[in-house]
């Protein structure tokens, strides 16, 4: 049977720093912050390696690169809890931590009182500020995740004070305890606990990101950056079911495209493309949603817009699109099919009174807009 001993913690804590890090390896598309991470949990396990060999080591191996090892690898926790929240670490606060600790265990490697007094406010300056930087920039994942990670690097990090306070006060008693096995397991255990706790928590996030980041590929046009089809119709459906009546709905095209694409080639079609899908966007964000069928087709829902209203705004967007200047020998318009209705169960019936009224326009002579109501009177 296993002794939970301090040596048998530190190298059982040494293996699962190395697992863990591999296991972050294994993710696919790894981001900065993950890799900054993986090293930390890395040069962590190569610190529990010299702490359990620290009486078959020099002095200068022992202790100095000892703890070089531990301070160089909670710089590498900073830089990656910065990029959690998409910072830049400013690269002092990397460096300045490393050299302090070398140089003040090299002045008091005979002194041990005073190597953990220094080692221990390095160490806990380190974490608050990495529970620091967590208040900063963005964070994607779950608030209540980033309060754990937080606090509970704040806490450590106070931890480390009240061992530096204990010391400074209580010299030999520290030392007494420090030698006692059953001491050094609980420090032990309780930064194995942290170690798997905030790993955990990278894993999550970098998940999160990850969901999010397909969640959008899935429901955003490739080229313009525009709802596709699916997501368009997926938003459209859920605004006719809130009843945001009056609601209207906009069958847009842009006239000759086609020529624009067999005269100055698919290149210059797609910065066409892109160009108007910018304009029209721009044209509707405060009042509804856009979203590209495909090729040089697309489709927008205003909710609480009735006739007037959405003629409007349709004449603004057509005019907008007159005013892209993409080269001279291209002239830009667009054709636009309008519906309105003051009570609907789907879209779909909008979408067909829209597409024919977008069809009259383009009959007409293109670049104008055309009401479906107009259709009807006529």
């Amino acid at each position: 049977m296993i002794e939970l001993d301090s040596p048998t913690l530190i190298i059982a804590q040494a293996i699962v720093q190395w697992l863990l890090a591999i296991l972050l390896m294994a993710e696919r598309g790894m981001d900065k912050g993950t890799k900054y991470w993986v090293i930390a949990l890395f040069i962590h396990g190569i610190a529990n390696l010299l702490l359990f060999s620290r009486p078959y080591l020099p002095p200068v191996v022992a202790v100095i690169f000892y703890n070089f090892c531990v301070t160089t690898a909670f710089s590498f926790s900073y830089l990656a809890f910065a990029r959690l929240v998409g910072k830049q670490a400013p690269l002092w606060l990397v460096l300045f931590p490393i050299f302090v600790m070398i140089l003040t265990m090299s002045i008091y490697i005979d002194d041990i009182a005073m190597r953990v007094i220094f080692a221990s406010i390095i160490t806990s300056t380190q974490l608050i500020l990495m529970a620091f930087i967590l208040t900063r920039g963005n964070w994607s994942g779950s608030e209540k995740l980033k309060g754990w990670l937080m606090y509970s690097t704040g806490l450590f990090g106070v931890g480390f004070i009240v061992r530096a306070l204990f010391c400074y006060v209580k010299p030999e008693l520290f030392i007494h305890l420090v030698a006692k096995s059953s001491f050094q397991s609980g420090l032990v255990i309780a930064g194995m606990i942290y170690i798997i706790f905030s790993t955990v928590v990278i894993l999550l996030v970098r998940l999160d990101r990850l969901n999010k980041e397909l969640s959008t590929l899935a429901s955003q046009d490739s080229l313009t950056g525009l709802f596709n089809r699916r997501a368009f119709m997926h938003n459209a459906t859920s605004i006719i079911a809130s009843e945001n009546f009056p609601v209207s709905v906009l069958m847009l095209d842009l006239d000759n495209f086609k020529k624009i694409n067999d005269v100055h080639g698919h290149n210059v079609g797609d910065t066409v493309l892109k160009l108007c899908a910018d304009a029209l966007q721009d044209g509707l964000k405060q009042y509804g949603i856009i979203g590209r069928f495909g090729g040089e087709e697309f489709a927008a829902i205003l909710p609480r817009a009735d006739s007037e209203q959405a003629l409007v705004v349709s004449e603004k967007l057509r005019l907008a699109i007159e005013t892209i200047n993409v080269n001279p020998d291209i002239r830009l318009s667009i054709s636009i099919g309008v519906a309105t209705s003051s009570s609907v169960s789907s879209i779909e019936p909008l979408l067909i009174r829209a597409d024919k009224a977008l069809y009259e326009a383009k009959s007409k002579g293109r670049n104008q807009v055309i009401h479906a109501d107009l259709l009807a009177l006529n």
